[in-house]
């Protein structure tokens, strides 16, 4: 590698201009994720679409990210991280430059269908060029690091999101994302190595070949049918027959898929890491915490908005510290990760994470929004503690030949856990609201004329809603807290062993 970009390589600074580029990535990927929910509605009053049909345009994004983890994990594996990479990272900005110049909805949809495709090729790769870019003793460090961009992004991404639509319009979002993208890929194109296809020549002279492609499309389909459906039984009601259908179905391919790994004679990823403590009690640790805290990014802007009458934009400013705390928590995580070993850290991290989420046990109608920010900053540090140590044990067991695989299973237990908490969250406030007679729909709460002409019916609507939010984060506190209990009794593992 020559020139400028060559000499930097070659120097201790590689490692931070790895991050820089794959940081930004993870950054923008998320947020694009996160700050498409705030641009539904002006998209679907442009092109004259009910919410539920604009909706998809989010689903679509999470659902083939949540997909297409796995496979593409496993081909940067075989083919090279950097490959896939730089790959995904021109898919995705094409896709964005599609969705800024998108004239219908369906073409719309169909960029961000490949802005998806896109983002799986790069966070399924992110985190694993960020393990081998930095020294073996800095891995903690350098995954918690990765985490902070993430979360970050998750939660900056509605603040940025929603800035630039009410300055330029909901255009300008994917122009700006396109505009990152570009200089991401120039950047990548001469920085990043890929240091793993030294090690993997044999695996990589069988190439496509070799491929699990069964095994890719059993997980694929499986996932996406799991999570639809779950997406949409709060919608429909879990007895409906399409989501018993679609989970029936997803259950069936999930199933074959297991069956398939074990019998391949290269599976898409080695099941037999689960017989690992390390290993399993690290991955349903961080799915049953994304589950139980990811309501609260979905619900917690209905309460104060619609519940305490706050504005879109100061109700951003209580969500914020989560993303402040996790940024500053991640990376420190990582770093007393590397010296005092995973457990214990991931542990107190869990534990914070579950005082976050039973802050939100408190609420009711007339409570301050500090309260919802205490919550918030309890999640975010939570999360920043828990994320770097769990994973860099996940990882270290896993061996590097497989850091791909599990790089992108990592990121797909956090996008299912995700899905899955909004799901079964917003599922237990519709049944608290329907059982205590109210009709699930609080459009019309900031009416003045509701207000003044059925304040007693507006205070039990709200404090049904109210009711529905705390019994589901009941049960989040209880599922984060079953998580800090089993995380206790895994082994202690340090960078070094």
């Amino acid at each position: 590698m020559t020139g400028i970009f060559g000499n930097i390589t070659a120097k201790s600074s590689y490692k931070w201009l790895v991050y820089f580029s794959v940081g930004m990535a993870a950054f923008v990927t998320v947020s694009d994720q996160t700050g498409t929910t705030l641009a539904l509605p002006r998209i679907g009053h442009e092109f004259g679409a009910d919410i539920p049909t604009v909706q998809w345009l989010y689903l679509v994004y999470t659902l083939i990210i949540s997909a297409l983890l796995l496979p593409m994990g496993k081909l940067s594996d075989t083919l090279g991280r950097r490959r896939i990479y730089i790959l995904g990272l021109t898919v995705f900005s094409a896709g964005a430059v599609m969705a800024h110049f998108g004239q219908e909805l369906h073409f719309l949809l169909v960029a961000k269908a490949i802005q998806g495709i896109g983002a799986a090729m790069i966070q399924a790769n992110g985190l694993a060029l960020m393990v081998e870019a930095f020294p073996d003793r800095q891995r903690a460090s350098a995954i918690g690091l990765y985490m902070a961009a993430i979360g970050t992004g998750a939660v900056m991404g509605p603040v940025i999101g929603g800035l630039m639509i009410d300055a330029w319009g909901w255009r300008s979002m994917y122009l700006g994302i396109a505009v990152i993208g570009v200089m991401e890929i120039l950047l990548s194109v001469y920085v990043i190595r890929d240091r793993a296809r030294s090690t993997n020549q044999n695996r990589e002279s069988r190439g496509i070949r070799s491929f699990d492609w069964i095994g890719a499309a059993l997980s694929a389909g499986g996932l996406s049918l799991l999570l639809l459906s779950l997406t949409y039984s709060y919608r429909l009601g879990w007895t409906n027959q399409l989501v018993l259908t679609g989970l029936s179905m997803s259950l069936l391919l999930l199933v074959g898929f297991v069956v398939r790994e074990l019998r391949c004679e290269d599976p898409m990823i080695d099941l037999t890491l689960f017989k690992i403590p390390v290993f399993s009690i690290g991955i349903v640790a961080r799915f049953l915490a994304f589950m139980s805290g990811s309501p609260a990014y979905f619900l917690m802007p209905f309460y104060l908005v619609q519940i305490l009458g706050i504005t879109e934009s100061k109700a951003a400013l209580f969500l914020v510290p989560s993303a402040v705390m996790m940024a500053v928590a991640s990376p420190l995580s990582g770093k007393l990760s590397d010296k005092w070993g995973t457990k214990w850290l991931a542990v107190i991290g869990l534990l914070c994470w579950t005082l976050g989420v039973t802050t939100f046990t408190r609420l009711e109608v007339s409570s301050s929004p500090i309260l919802v920010s205490v919550g918030m900053i309890l999640l975010g540090a939570g999360n920043g503690i828990f994320g770097a140590p769990n994973t860099t044990a996940v990882m270290g067991v896993a061996g590097q030949h497989r850091y791909g695989v599990v790089s992108a299973l990592v990121n797909m237990v956090r996008t299912s856990g995700n899905l899955s908490g909004i799901a079964i969250g917003t599922t237990m406030v519709v049944l608290t609201m329907t059982s205590m007679g109210f009709d699930p729909d609080l459009s019309g709460l900031m009416s003045s004329d509701v207000a003044n002409t059925f304040p007693q019916e507006r205070m039990e609507l709200m404090g049904s809603f109210v009711e529905g939010i705390k019994r589901a984060f009941t049960l989040g506190a209880c599922l984060v807290g079953f998580a800090a209990v089993i995380t206790i009794f895994r082994p202690n593992l340090s960078v070094e062993s």
